[in-house]
């Protein structure tokens, strides 16, 4: 049986890592906001704006605002996922986190081409009756946000006392129970993507119709509504299932606990975003508290592997 690693936690890559992680929800929620007011195509050039860094009227009109402080912040977070790499392969001795720290930084850059290319191909750039291929990058672009943030929140983990003392005593069904909560989690966020990024929200027509089947609209859009709500109640019973055999595990307070706020709150800034449909912060933060679930989902999950008893084989 293998012994958990005797090294201490790297304070400074920690620490570093929690700036990011800090930072990265201000470039989600800009980037939320931007899409929740359709400003996204503020800007028809990228990298630049207009052609500057300080184009005419951002700081004056809301939609220009959005999209270029989306722009502004998500170089300062690619800058910082950098200097987490940089520091990681100075200073840390595993192989498999520095690798972590490289993959962070091409999911960074990936994540920056995705949007760039949802405005250069836009209808508006190209022409033509359809704007499928913006509507797939920003898609795209939606998703890998919420996977670099989850990666991102498992380097700072590795950092932690919890990674270096955790001890192989939980079953493996913690860790599978995990992994199919997340797996649950991730295809709601891919599913919610699609509802945003193609415009497909649609809300209830009145209290009578209840908040679970949508009350409106027909075909592809009602279908991805009502799946997005199904899926929620589905993955947010599976995130509740494993946080209860967390606690049942032994696991910290603040390692459960943190999921079952989580889930409660997403699905609290869910129902209002059904009752206050032309409030874009609402729907912002109901993006922002599901990326801070399905990271600190993901970073349970990896600690859960950690702690696995290993088989006697």
């Amino acid at each position: 049986m293998s012994q958990p690693e005797a090294s201490a936690p790297d304070r400074r890559l920690l620490w570093l890592c929690l700036l990011t992680l800090g930072w990265s929800v201000l470039v989600l929620q800009a980037g939320g906001f931007t899409t929740s007011i359709r400003a996204g195509m503020a800007f028809l050039d990228w990298p630049l704006s207009n052609g500057s860094i300080n184009p005419p009227g951002w700081l004056t009109e809301i939609d220009k605002f959005a999209e270029h402080s989306h722009r502004l912040a998500a170089t300062v977070l690619g800058l910082l996922c950098i200097a987490i790499a940089v520091a990681h392969g100075f200073r840390e001795s595993r192989r498999a986190i520095r690798l972590a720290a490289y993959t962070l930084v091409g999911l960074v850059v990936l994540q920056g081409l995705l949007g760039g290319l949802r405005v250069l191909l836009d209808q508006l750039n190209i022409g033509g009756d359809g704007n499928f291929k913006a509507v797939a990058f920003a898609v795209g672009h939606a998703v890998n946000a919420q996977l670099t943030l989850a990666l991102l929140a498992i380097i700072a983990l590795t950092h932690t006392t919890a990674w270096h003392q955790a001890g192989r005593t939980a079953p493996r069904s913690l860790f599978l129970t995990g992994v199919a909560a997340a797996a649950l989690t991730l295809s709601v966020i891919v599913i919610g993507a699609v509802m945003r990024q193609g415009h497909f929200t649609l809300w209830a027509a009145s209290a009578h119709d209840g908040l679970f089947i949508p009350s409106i609209g027909t075909g592809v859009a009602w279908w991805v509504n009502l799946l997005h709500r199904g899926g929620a109640l589905l993955a947010g019973t599976a995130v509740l299932f494993f946080a209860v055999q967390l606690a049942r595990q032994g696991f910290p307070l603040l390692r459960w606990a943190t999921l079952v706020v989580l889930i409660f709150l997403q699905v609290l800034l869910g129902i209002l975003s059904i009752q206050l449909p032309l409030n874009p912060h609402v729907r912002t933060i109901h993006l922002v508290v599901g990326a801070a679930l399905f990271s600190s989902l993901c970073a349970a999950v990896m600690l859960a592997r950690r702690s696995t008893k290993e088989s006697a084989a």
